[in-house]
């Protein structure tokens, strides 16, 4: 049986702890290959323009490793291998996206309720849901899908 792959993104600097305490967990539970992601938006192009490609690969990579600094910590301290992502664009499209690809298993913080979760609106976690549901019904009424 092949291990799993779960997907495990990390926003902001207030959610590594969780996020690496719910790795930790799953990986106990059953072994699997943990992948964390951060995803950076992509700086306005008034402002990107002013740097070359390769600063601005290296401003993003340095951020989003400053947010999955304490969960990269965690884990290993706990022993619990893992691949450390960092990607540019839009937070919830870039999880989807990346899940999909790597066939992962997301772990999501819990689901707030309210009208903004059910247009795929809040947090990030209730937008990659909305999409997830979206997709996984695209696919499974013959449709494709865009990205």
């Amino acid at each position: 049986m092949a291990m799993k792959d779960v997907l495990v993104p990390i926003s902001a600097l207030g959610d590594a702890g969780w996020a690496a305490e719910q790795a930790i967990a799953r990986y106990r539970r059953e072994p699997a290959r943990i992948h964390l992601l951060n995803v950076q938006r992509p700086l306005p192009r008034h402002v990107s323009r002013f740097f070359g490609s390769g600063d601005l690969h290296d401003f993003h990579r340095d951020a989003g490793m400053r947010v999955l600094e304490l969960a990269i910590r965690l884990l290993d301290e706990a022993g619990v291998p893992h691949e450390d992502h960092v990607l540019v664009g839009n937070q919830a499209e870039t999880i989807v996206q990346f899940a999909e690809e790597h066939k992962c298993e997301v772990v999501l913080e819990a689901q707030s309720g309210g009208m903004l979760a059910i247009f795929g609106l809040g947090s990030i976690g209730s937008q990659v849901r909305h999409l997830m549901q979206a997709h996984a019904a695209a696919s499974h009424s013959g449709a494709s899908s865009t990205t």
